[in-house]
């Protein structure tokens, strides 16, 4: 009577994977081996679809991407800094043109508006008109135009004794801020050209 091998469990696929990579330490690889040496079509089947699929991977691997040529790819793609504004144009002082409180606009114009004060400042290339309104024996209200390209992109800062006011201008430039408490204003304009600072304006 011939004495026949059990075959028992099927060779695990990582074991098998192992032994074709080269990978498998010397028991793992015993144990294929002997495995695969039993009537075990299932497995001899699978390491020679293993094998296969191994020798597409390795054939399919592309040449290794000279450091030069891969530094100036990332290079590319890497993210830039921002510029950064030199100091004259981070912070430069806005210019009083036009100031009703010292260059009054005539009556007639004067009550179709009513007490409102108005003053045009230059900024740089661009100019900035503003009123003052009183709402009350406390606070004011503060309307804005910007006359500069891309005005939504400006952001309008109010400083007045502990508050601080912040508000973008609209695509045409316009602003507002309401129920401002009365005293001495400090504004300034950021945008993409640079910082504004205005004078100290009384509201």
């Amino acid at each position: 009577m011939k004495n026949e091998r059990r075959i028992g469990a099927h060779l695990d696929t990582h074991k098998l994977l192992d032994y074709l990579d080269g990978q498998a330490d010397t028991t793992s690889r015993r144990e294929v081996e002997e495995h695969l040496g039993l009537p075990c079509p299932a497995c001899r089947d699978l390491l020679h679809e293993f094998g296969a699929l191994l020798e597409r991977m390795r054939l399919d691997r592309i040449d290794e991407v000279p450091e030069e040529l891969r530094a100036r790819a990332l290079a590319v793609f890497a993210p830039r800094e921002a510029p950064t504004l030199p100091q004259r144009v981070a912070e430069m002082l806005a210019r009083i043109l036009f100031d009703s409180l010292s260059q009054p606009i005539p009556e007639a114009a004067r009550r179709a508006v009513g007490e409102v004060r108005r003053l045009r400042l230059g900024l740089g290339e661009h100019s900035l008109e503003l009123e003052f309104e009183t709402e009350s024996a406390e606070t004011r209200s503060v309307r804005g135009r910007l006359d500069a390209p891309d005005p939504q992109l400006h952001r309008v800062e109010l400083l007045i004794a502990a508050e601080r006011l912040s508000g973008w201008a609209d695509a045409s430039g316009v602003f507002t801020f309401e129920r401002v408490p009365r005293g001495t204003a400090r504004i300034t304009v950021v945008g993409p050209a640079g910082h504004y600072r205005l004078p100290p304006l009384e509201l």
